[in-house]
């Protein structure tokens, strides 16, 4: 086999094992698809992948979002959303716990402050003695809404308080894998929008997370090294930051990937040359 073929079927093969690393993302957003599988030509090196969202994908999300707005807990919620200071103090006043859980989705306030970053609302909340490693029904942390949603005050004041940085969830998920989920779901919105203006806040907020003793290779089972996530949408930056953090490039779905041509492979080679001691080579065989 030449060497121009054997790079062709690397690619291919590579980008068979992207679609295949996608699907926790279609799982937890509510459906995203493969719209093309390009090769690298007028597209830069390495694989790319083009997704769309499935029809409804608005409507799913709205539904995942929504409260219980009749009751006193889906107020809460809805006010430490919505930055409501006085109304949450108002509905805490009565007696309403801080942690109270709404019941359509599980919301609770202080989470749902957090992701939308409503410091005043964080700071009350945990005032008020909201707990700040607590799951919500979803099964997350406020750490972790804070994470996915890249706001950076918020994920400070939340560490501050005492939220633990490597708090797992049942699926094994933390605050850092959240960096990379959220990233996922910004580029699957689409790259012009959010995606863009939040980039260098997800890498601070890696950064903080780090210097915070986050470990790199706590996740999930199931779902994988948050590396595959990033690597599916060419975060060579965040990739990077991982990996001199300590990221370990593991797993059959990392090896096929570190041999695509281009940047994502050659840093998915350098974490695994380090894990081995052996020199990185410059392109893949």
């Amino acid at each position: 086999m030449t060497r121009g073929k054997s790079l062709r079927w690397i690619a291919a093969l590579a980008g068979a094992t992207l679609i295949a690393t996608v699907a926790y993302a279609a799982l937890r957003f509510g459906g995203a698809k493969i719209g093309r599988v390009a090769d690298t030509e007028g597209r830069g090196p390495g694989v790319h992948i083009d997704f769309t969202a499935p029809p409804g994908q608005e409507e799913t999300l709205a539904a995942a979002a929504a409260v219980a707005e009749d009751t006193p807990e889906g107020q809460l919620v809805l006010a430490a959303r919505n930055g409501e200071v006085e109304r949450v103090s108002e509905l805490l006043a009565t007696g309403l716990p801080p942690d109270a859980e709404e019941s359509k989705n599980g919301h609770r306030a202080l989470h749902q402050a957090a992701g939308a970053g409503e410091l005043a609302v964080v700071d009350l909340l945990i005032e008020a003695g909201a707990d700040v490693g607590g799951l919500d029904g979803s099964g997350f942390t406020p750490l972790m809404r804070a994470a996915e949603a890249a706001d950076l005050e918020a994920g400070r004041r939340l560490l501050d308080a005492g939220a633990e940085v490597n708090e797992r969830n049942e699926k094994g998920e933390t605050a850092l894998v959240g960096v990379a989920a959220g990233a996922l779901f910004r580029h699957l919105e689409g790259a012009a929008g959010p995606a863009a203006e939040k980039r260098e806040a997800e890498m601070e907020f890696a950064r903080m997370l780090f210097d915070a003793g986050a470990d790199p290779n706590l996740h999930s089972e199931v779902d994988g090294s948050p590396l595959k996530a990033l690597a599916i949408i060419q975060r060579v930056d965040l990739l990077t930051l991982f990996i001199e953090r300590g990221a370990r490039a593991e797993g059959f779905d990392l090896a096929v990937l570190a041999r695509m041509p281009g940047p994502v492979g050659e840093a998915l080679r350098s974490a695994q040359a380090a894990a081995s001691g052996s020199p990185t080579a410059d392109e893949p065989r």
